[in-house]
């Protein structure tokens, strides 16, 4: 576990060198971890506090069946099931495309670039919602903008893990991470996470 977080916050200065060293490590497994951190870390600690002082949803739910007062009573058990749920459909839409433009692809790698690059940014994003939270300025003008600037970063980050897989370049790299953010992530968050 202490190789684990080395690798994870080496990452977030050395994004280049930490991909390098996390193509020997376990696949998917430390993909499979990386999205357990990051989706259960932020179930127990910003939607549980959200939760407990009795925050509402700045974005009204789209899903009926969920009001707004219980909203995060639900997202505390739904939010690590949406991770894994999202990591592995983006997951399987790159292996696809890859393969449909006769690349190679190896879906364990490319698990663990998915993971760990959603990972990586986290200690960020939990110590601005956190003090967000703390503070009472937790909402939209405020998550919103610092969200859009990390799932840039996410993209960056896998653009550079998938560069390792069949001689990408820098352009088919970002397209394949903007499609695991923009063409999954991001609108099945809008669908269910708040």
């Amino acid at each position: 576990m202490r190789e684990f977080l080395t690798l994870w916050f080496q990452a977030i200065l050395y994004p280049r060198r930490s991909f390098r060293q996390l193509e020997s490590k376990p696949a998917p497994l430390w993909g499979l971890i990386s999205i357990l951190v990051r989706f259960v870390g932020t179930s127990l600690t910003s939607i549980l506090a959200l939760m407990l002082l009795g925050y509402r949803p700045f974005v009204p739910s789209y899903l009926r069946i969920l009001d707004d007062a219980h909203y995060y009573r639900v997202e505390v058990i739904l939010l690590p099931l949406f991770g894994i749920g999202a990591w592995l459909l983006s997951s399987g839409l790159v292996h696809v495309i890859l393969s449909a433009a006769g690349r190679p692809s190896n879906i364990d790698w490319i698990m663990n670039v998915v993971g760990f690059s959603l990972l990586v940014v986290m200690p960020v994003v939990w110590a601005l919602d956190w003090v967000g939270i703390a503070l009472g300025f937790y909402g939209a003008d405020f998550t919103i903008p610092i969200h859009i600037a990390v799932s840039v970063w996410e993209v960056a980050l896998m653009g550079t893990g998938f560069r390792r897989i069949g001689n990408l370049g820098w352009g088919g790299a970002l397209f394949l991470g903007f499609v695991v953010k923009a063409g999954v992530y991001i609108p099945l968050a809008a669908l269910l996470v708040r």
